[in-house]
């Protein structure tokens, strides 16, 4: 039944404008691309197709639609491809989830760095199940794809030895003081576990190469877990195992850094806590402490 909807109708050649009724299916289409339904994308394609190939907006609209919620992918990006508006956002968006849709690394990587946006690490081996999860779903946004790439890409770099001993109680509190401490982004894992499913499914928790992705601090902590921070090119993680009823860190892959992560949480209780842990680590973890 798409055979007819996914030719080119390239009959007249671009006319000033459209008409009152292909502007009204244009207009169908692009509120049907609002919630991303499917039903009602497809009737609003179905629609609007006889006048593809004579306004430049209502082709990248039919692209859109049949790379991001149909799932025509390679149709609908080369429709976007042919029809760019880089000073559009929502050109941008479209083109960078129906690049991301064909789960090609390399076209991922090179539009990513075309478009000008920061590139995760599409090398990861949690990509191809991040981009089945974004087939699978229209309202996946480019943000919650490109989210799970950099966490596990940062949660895997965890060296797996030399790691430096750590012996102090620790809680939630290391998440709420990163972003005060420079941390670009953070991440918590766990191991994985005998019930978790297969990360080929691509369904339920993100699974890295080594641990499980976790959107918060689990309570109560019933396994060890692993809580890691990026600053520019700098690295630190702490490991923390449950011990009386609560947490204790008890390795970290940076004593200096790691030591002053824990330094910092146990400021997050007082009065103007996030000034007060900036004014004591205003270069972050890695350089000297201020001292009251």
């Amino acid at each position: 039944m798409w055979t007819w909807l996914l030719i080119m109708a390239c009959t007249t050649s671009n006319p000033s404008g459209l008409s009152s009724e292909a502007s009204a299916a244009r207009d169908r289409l692009a509120q049907a691309l609002g919630p991303r339904d499917l039903v009602a994308v497809q009737t609003a394609v179905e629609q609007a197709v006889e006048w593809e190939g004579q306004d430049p907006e209502l082709d990248r609209l039919l692209g859109d639609a049949l790379a991001n919620v149909l799932m025509h992918v390679e149709d609908g990006r080369a429709r976007l491809e042919n029809n760019p508006d880089r000073d559009s956002d929502a050109w941008n968006n479209a083109f960078l989830l129906a690049t991301a849709r064909t789960g090609d690394v390399n076209l991922m990587t090179e539009t990513w760095t075309t478009l000008g946006r920061s590139v995760p690490p599409f090398d990861n081996p949690v990509t191809p199940s991040i981009v089945q999860r974004l087939k699978r779903n229209p309202s996946m946004t480019l943000e919650a794809f490109e989210k799970p790439i950099v966490d596990c890409g940062l949660m895997d770099a965890q060296p797996p030895v030399g790691r430096d001993a750590l012996d102090q109680a620790v809680s939630s509190d290391l998440l709420t003081v990163a972003p005060w401490v420079g941390a670009d982004t953070v991440v918590i894992g766990r191991p994985r576990s005998k019930s978790d499913p297969d990360p080929d499914q691509a369904r339920g928790p993100i699974q890295c190469a080594r641990k499980v992705l976790l959107d918060e601090w689990p309570v109560p902590l019933s396994k060890t877990l692993t809580v890691g921070m990026a600053s520019g090119n700098r690295r630190v993680y702490i490991d923390i195992q449950p011990m009386n009823d609560g947490a204790w860190a008890y390795a970290t892959s940076d004593d200096l850094a790691g030591g002053a992560w824990v330094k910092a949480m146990n400021l997050a209780g007082a009065p103007n806590a996030e000034a007060l842990v900036q004014a004591r680590f205003p270069y972050g973890l890695w350089a000297e402490e201020k001292t009251p």
